[in-house]
């Protein structure tokens, strides 16, 4: 008699915990995200092939900022492009203080970049804006 109560309580409250646990991210569900918080995803294209080898990515605009978002199935080769795109602490130190150029360096014509990784996704933003590059990064990671 205990077990059929405990079976019908099971199948009663069964799906009202499955629908508050968290939805898995998806490439699409990550884009549609972005969009229906206010960022103005612009020019979406799934690349194919995808590259960094990825299983797929997505490129789009936000506002002038190139976003590629790659997915993988490879731990070990998310891994390896998170820290490749990374700057070591060096080059981040001479690029924020303005190192090179005050010691006659041309400016470096590279656009400021973003890395973030979130399970098996990996976004890499590009722009002249940086606060718009870290509120990208922000959401990203708060998904």
């Amino acid at each position: 008699m205990k077990a059929l109560v405990f079976l019908g309580v099971i199948i009663f409250l069964g799906p009202i915990i499955l629908s508050l646990l968290p939805a898995s991210l998806t490439m699409e569900g990550i884009v549609d995200k972005f969009s229906k918080s206010g960022f103005q995803v612009e020019s979406l294209t799934f690349v194919d092939p995808p590259t960094n080898e990825s299983v797929r990515q997505v490129s789009f605009y936000i506002q002038g900022a190139w976003v590629n978002i790659y997915e993988y199935d490879n731990e070990g080769a998310i891994a390896k492009y998170a820290e490749m795109y990374k700057k070591d602490p060096g080059t981040a130190i001479v690029e924020a203080w303005g190192l090179a150029q005050a010691l006659g360096a041309a400016p470096s014509k590279n656009k400021p970049e973003r890395v973030a990784r979130k399970k098996k996704f990996l976004l890499v933003v590009q722009g002249e804006d940086t606060a718009l590059l870290n509120e990208i990064v922000t959401f990203f990671e708060n998904l």
